[in-house]
């Protein structure tokens, strides 16, 4: 039987490589071409210039025979004509009208928020708002998005500072596990961008609870295997012995979606075939337990930081049971967001079938 370890170290390896979907999902014609190509070589409709003299006098003839039988029903044809026009350009203005106000009213009301709940760097106000909750979660995850460099908090340098802001407030909460997830993978697939959020986060952390009192956290990528561990002194640990912290922080990217659900379904498929992997070990638990190893924990709630609900390629295993928050009209990485999705997950209730 293959370990697990063993079946995730082929997936990692496997995945090195960019993986690419081939659509199947045209139709194949019985000359074994696809439909819209065999289309594409056929030749376009006739048009006017196909016609003889002919054929064009008899339709200018037909045109002006028509428009005289028309013209007894023209005058009706045109009150028709603006009185449906009326009536669209009302809806129109009506459907404008009620979205900028539906717009400004959650203008509105985010800024209420962000003024209502303002951690001011002080873990003890947090403390307080969570204290209030009847539940917490214990892994949450966030979709964040790489803005430009001319935006307010645009750029890696910005990026950063949103995932540092993200650490205080999780490990402040008393949430042990936070996944990060961004599109692009900017901050994982650069070693510079990696040193530089390790010393934002520490950074901020002391700016919370004092440099003496600093929260043990790691950084964990999980499609390189590496995890990065902070210690008080400021200096790092890349894959030392697994040792407890307050808070673990994973980080994640499209390549952590539905690319890694291939190579696995792929390793899985070679090794069956060359008997290293039994056809009754492949289960929905093995499954569950690689993509658990490859991916990272399940998050229980999920906000993303945007004017819309847009999951971007979020590996889609692990939102099964996630509950889901966004605030429409929202585009910055600000606490009024985060603590309202606690509060959104500490009143659902969680159906889970059998």
């Amino acid at each position: 039987n293959m370990t697990s370890s063993k079946l995730s170290d082929h997936v990692r390896n496997d995945n090195n490589t960019s993986t690419s979907l081939v659509d199947i999902s045209a139709d194949v014609g019985p000359s074994g071409q696809n439909s819209y190509q065999s289309e594409s070589l056929q030749h376009p409709p006739n048009t006017i210039r196909g016609k003889t003299w002919y054929d064009v006098s008899r339709d200018l003839i037909n045109d002006f025979r028509h428009k005289q039988m028309d013209e007894s029903t023209s005058a009706y044809s045109s009150i028709i004509f603006y009185a449906n026009h009326l009536v669209l350009l009302s809806l129109f203005f009506m459907i404008s009208i009620y979205k900028n106000v539906n717009y400004l009213y959650r203008k509105m009301v985010l800024k209420f928020y962000t003024l209502t709940y303002y951690p001011n760097k002080s873990p003890q106000l947090i403390r307080d708002d969570v204290s209030k909750l009847a539940k917490i979660p214990r892994v949450i995850s966030c979709i964040l998005d790489l803005k430009d460099d001319d935006d307010e908090n645009g750029g890696i340098d910005g990026l950063i500072g949103s995932i540092s802001e993200l650490a205080a407030w999780t490990v402040s909460a008393g949430i042990p596990h936070l996944v990060i997830y961004e599109y692009n993978g900017v901050v994982v697939e650069n070693k510079g961008n990696l040193a530089q959020l390790n010393r934002y986060i520490s950074k901020n952390l002391a700016a919370y609870f004092g440099t003496d009192l600093i929260p043990s956290y790691a950084i964990r990528i999980p499609h390189h295997n590496t995890v990065i561990y902070s210690s008080h002194t400021g200096k790092t640990q890349v894959n030392s012995a697994e040792r407890d912290v307050d808070l673990e922080i994973w980080l994640l990217s499209r390549e952590d979606g539905k690319p890694t659900i291939v190579e696995l379904t792929k390793t899985m498929s070679e090794l069956a075939q060359n008997n290293e992997l039994s056809v009754n070990d492949i289960t929905i638990d093995l499954i569950d337990e690689e993509l658990a190893e490859l991916v990272g924990p399940e998050p229980d709630l999920l906000i993303s930081f945007g004017p819309s609900l847009d999951l971007q390629d979020y590996p889609p295993w692990h939102i099964r049971l996630s509950e889901i928050y966004w605030e429409p009209e929202n585009k910055d990485v600000i606490y009024a967001v985060f603590i309202r999705a606690l509060q959104q997950f500490s009143n659902c209730k969680v159906n889970v079938g059998k």
